[in-house]
């Protein structure tokens, strides 16, 4: 009996999960959308990281075994002197990034993990019986 359930769940199809990160750097949001990522494909999902910026070598070395892809990292990070106006462009890029991956990048996926709320509007969007998770960092 235990058997057959196993098999069973070995027969389910594993969802495709893609993570949207605003800058995927070294922090602690950085490490658990990483470690999500991670145990996720361990299970056996297909897990696919978006960022509008990713620099290799200034993150963490498991970033580098995953599928990182980067779009937006042309937008401003802040509006001047000592970091004015980051939370502003961080959430435009994200707004940027996310109609980026929806509407442009022809991305395949059942679930959709968000570090910011933007992407809740996102579920709006996407196709029926897509899932977006949003997970808001304090």
């Amino acid at each position: 009996m235990a058997e057959e359930q196993g098999r069973e769940r070995d027969s389910v199809p594993k969802p495709s999960v893609l993570f949207l990160h605003p800058d995927l750097g070294v922090g602690g949001a950085e490490r658990l959308v990483l470690d999500a990522a991670l145990a996720l494909q361990a299970r056996g999902c297909s897990v696919k990281i978006w960022t509008a910026h990713y620099d290799p070598g200034h993150c963490f070395a498991e970033s580098r075994e995953l599928p990182v892809r980067c779009a937006g990292d042309w937008l401003p990070r802040g509006l001047g002197w000592g970091g004015r106006g980051a939370a502003v462009c961080a959430y435009v890029r994200m707004v940027f990034l996310a109609l980026y991956v929806l509407f442009l990048a022809d991305e395949e996926f059942d679930v959709v993990v968000c570090d910011q709320a933007i992407c809740i509007p996102l579920s709006l969007c996407s196709e029926p019986g897509h899932t977006v998770l949003s997970s808001v960092m304090c």
